[in-house]
């Protein structure tokens, strides 16, 4: 399974405009009713509609944060959140985050290991 994860505030804003982004989609409505949220997901079509994506964040709350994204401040830390969250679910995770060979290499040492 992919998994939205994050380590740093760049990361969070990333996830918060990405899950902004699947949940203006009908395709996705159903997931945000089934938590009391189907008003938010009119609002980000509507958005969408207009193509005002720099405003469909903002309606992503840390409420919603917590339920799609798994984050930690250290990446020992995020592997032992994934495993805590997707324990019985998943036998494996991909990270929904950009992977560029040679950038971030510690960061991926550290998840591997703590793995």
């Amino acid at each position: 399974m992919t998994a939205f994860a994050a380590v740093s505030p760049e990361e969070t804003a990333f996830a918060r405009q990405q899950i902004s982004f699947y949940a203006s989609t009908p395709s996705y409505r159903r997931v945000m009713e089934l938590h009391g949220w189907g008003e938010a997901a009119e609002r980000l079509s509507a958005h969408a509609s207009k193509g005002e994506w720099a405003e469909m964040p903002a309606l992503i709350t840390d409420e919603m944060l917590a339920q799609f994204v798994a984050a930690a401040d250290t990446p020992a830390e995020l592997a032992a959140a994934l495993k805590e969250r997707y324990a019985g679910l998943a036998d494996r995770i991909t990270l929904y985050t950009p992977f560029t060979p040679g950038e971030r290499d510690e960061f991926w040492r550290e998840m591997v290991m703590a793995f």
